[in-house]
């Protein structure tokens, strides 16, 4: 082939294959590009390599003039990896000043990490948007402690390792999501109580849809307030709930004087007949003892499945709403006399599948069904109709297996219920559900 070739193309093909000899191996692959930031990362990354490929570009071209295009499309697309590889980074902080300046920079697929010395009475609130296939990653390595909390209003973000401990406040909520499709995951809060245990205000709060929070640990908790609520009514937003809470590990919370020391709660009594559609999966509480509702069910369609309690002071209670689903939770007394099990209010649940052993008498038995009021308005109890109980396996409870019009006679609780079947009860055999423990749950479960 060089022998076609003229004298003059000779010797250039010469120089661009000894120069190639040269720079071959300082070429840059792409598997190797360095890390950037921003617009000026990527044109000095891009002027490395266009001035190690200059010479056998220009060369090349004169001899083989069909190549021209070919050239300009690798380096046109070696270009644009380069400058996505830049468009997504690690940023790492440790002031709130220059947290919130990065916040204002990040864009999708970018991590932020909060280092340094841990962070006392910071009280924070951003705004910020991910995409859902870049979501945006805010990962703490720092404690939250004194008054601090943090509220966000974002899409497709993940809040990574967030530790509140050993602080407190005196209203509001520790940690606040609004917007959609947030992740809160491997977070701590632990011990973030007030000086006065009336002090009412929430650890976490969830606001707008699809957030989910996973792996998280909540323990301690002694004041008024839920550990854990979701909210549906929000000022301007079309869609509520469809949250997932799962994998996490709720424990050590001692008895409250009165209502408002729920665990969970799931929307509101004004609010209780809008559809939520939250699923409570795999979740672990341990002697959560705040009041009679460990979890308090007050919004439609939701789904409790596959839970792990053990000698909680109170029971799963759809207090409110219709149509949910208690399916397959292990509920296990643990020798704890005002341990509960499952109380119904309302129309259309499912009780399915549930292993229920050795409760106290809470709720005067394993499942309480709920006497209701005549005309209930949206803060009384509902009369319960149509609920399906199948399956359910109850050992050694206190109390009956099934109440029937459970508190008929206080606050005008006439209505028992109606439309109810119940089959397949088991009263003897070994758990066959998984009983989920410490290494399963919370942050670090695997």
């Amino acid at each position: 082939m060089l022998g076609d070739i003229d004298d003059r193309r000779k010797s250039m093909l010469s120089a661009v294959l000894g120069r190639w000899i040269v720079y071959k191996d300082s070429w840059p692959r792409l598997s190797s590009l360095p890390e950037c930031d921003g617009f000026w990362g990527c044109a000095l990354l891009f002027k490395r390599i266009r001035f190690l490929s200059t010479k056998v570009f220009f060369v090349t071209v004169n001899l083989f003039p069909c190549c021209r295009l070919v050239f300009v499309v690798l380096l046109t697309a070696s270009f644009a990896v380069s400058q996505q590889r830049c468009a997504a980074g690690q940023r790492r902080v440790e002031s709130p000043v220059e947290f919130q300046r990065v916040v204002k920079e990040a864009k999708p697929g970018d991590v932020i990490v909060i280092g340094g010395s841990d962070w006392v009475d910071k009280r924070l609130k951003i705004m910020l948007a991910g995409s859902a296939e870049k979501p945006i990653t805010i990962r703490s390595e720092v404690t939250w402690s004194g008054k601090s909390a943090f509220e966000i209003i974002g899409k497709h973000v993940v809040l990574d390792g967030f530790v509140f401990k050993d602080g407190g406040l005196s209203s509001g909520h520790v940690m606040k999501v609004r917007g959609s499709h947030c992740r809160v995951t491997r977070c701590v809060f632990e011990h973030y109580n007030p000086a006065k245990r009336s002090a009412r205000y929430q650890w976490l709060s969830l606001f707008g849809h699809h957030h989910r929070v996973d792996h998280c640990r909540f323990s301690g908790q002694d004041h008024s307030g839920c550990t854990l609520v979701v909210w549906l009514a929000v000022d301007g937003e079309s869609e509520v709930g469809q949250h997932r809470i799962e994998r996490n590990h709720f424990l050590n919370r001692p008895r409250g004087d009165g209502n408002g020391f729920e665990t969970i709660r799931i929307g509101t009594s004004e609010h209780s007949l809008k559809s939520a559609e939250c699923l409570v999966s795999e979740n672990l509480f341990e002697n959560c003892d705040g009041e009679v509702e460990l979890i308090s069910n007050k919004s439609c369609g939701n789904v409790y499945a596959g839970n792990t309690i053990i000698g909680c002071a109170g029971a799963l209670t759809l207090r409110h709403g219709n149509d949910c689903r208690v399916i397959e939770n292990l509920i296990l007394g643990d020798s704890d006399e005002n341990s509960g099990g499952i109380r119904v209010v309302g129309e259309g649940h499912q009780i399915v599948g549930n292993h229920i052993q050795g409760v106290g008498d809470r709720v005067d038995g394993a499942i309480a069904l709920s006497a209701g009021v005549v005309n209930a308005k949206l803060h009384q109890h509902a009369q319960v109709r149509d609920v399906l109980i199948d399956r359910n396996v109850l050992i050694g409870n206190d109390g009956d297996e099934i109440v029937w019009g459970h508190g008929k006679g206080s606050h005008n609780r006439t209505l028992m219920p109606r439309d109810i079947t119940v089959k397949n009860t088991r009263r003897v055999g070994q758990v066959a559900l998984r009983r989920l423990r410490d290494g399963d749950v919370g942050p670090e479960a695997q």
